[in-house]
């Protein structure tokens, strides 16, 4: 089993409230084996010398969107699949930078940007994806105009796997067990209006109650949330 030995640290106690100087950590796998003020033995471990900086455990954000790089939503229409996602590498790199090694993208992350942090093809923190974010038409996920009519497609830019449109118990539940499908950790519903979306009212309630319930089943007997 991989070891790997963090030496010449300073740990944060909150109980003293102060930094202590000169700790070792040994960390074993995914297990934090050791921590000590004195030397840990080690023969096998790759050593990491942290300088007298301070140690600490990875921060997590549980609401990133590593896809949705521009402020404005409808701008994302003129950003391609592509560009988007050499975008989100450069978010996701400035997360592990600032020291945030776990996130919940609740909305726009799909299961291949994940697996791309997993085996390593780029840096980042580990994803727990929602995949599309679903509410109902005229909600917090219909992006479109007065002006359109039907669906719009969002397979080529940057909105493909941000949003769903869904309406009513039955079609909940497929979009539910369709994000599934696709590899979600968990179901991001929109319940009430949103600054990104055009047109719904900030304090409107999107869904009604059997319809949340709905998605909530699914999600659970996926083993989610």
């Amino acid at each position: 089993m991989t070891q790997v030995l963090f030496r010449n640290f300073a740990l944060l106690e909150p109980d003293h409230g102060e930094l202590r100087k000169g700790h070792e950590l040994l960390v074993e796998g995914e297990l934090i084996r050791e921590v000590s003020d004195k030397p840990i033995k080690a023969d096998k471990a790759d050593v990491i010398d942290c300088g007298g900086r301070t140690l600490m455990p990875g921060l997590i954000d549980s609401h990133v969107h590593v896809m949705l790089s521009e402020v404005s939503i409808p701008l994302l229409e003129k950003v391609p699949l592509t560009l988007a996602t050499a975008r989100a590498a450069r978010l996701m790199k400035g997360m592990i930078d600032r020291g945030f090694t776990s996130v919940r993208d609740t909305g726009g992350a799909d299961w291949g940007i994940k697996e791309a942090v997993e085996k390593g093809d780029v840096p980042g923190p580990r994803l727990f994806i929602a995949g599309a974010a679903i509410g109902p038409t005229g909600g917090h996920s219909d992006p479109r105009r007065r002006t359109d009519f039907g669906a719009r497609c969002h397979c080529c830019n940057a909105m493909a796997f941000t949003m769903n449109v869904s309406d009513g118990v039955s079609s909940v539940i497929k979009s539910t067990r369709e994000q599934m499908r696709l590899g979600a950790d968990h179901i991001k519903i929109m319940m009430s209006g949103g600054v990104a979306s055009p047109y719904d009212p900030l304090d409107s309630m999107q869904f009604t109650v059997e319809e949340v319930t709905a998605a909530v089943t699914e999600a659970k007997a996926f083993g989610r949330y």
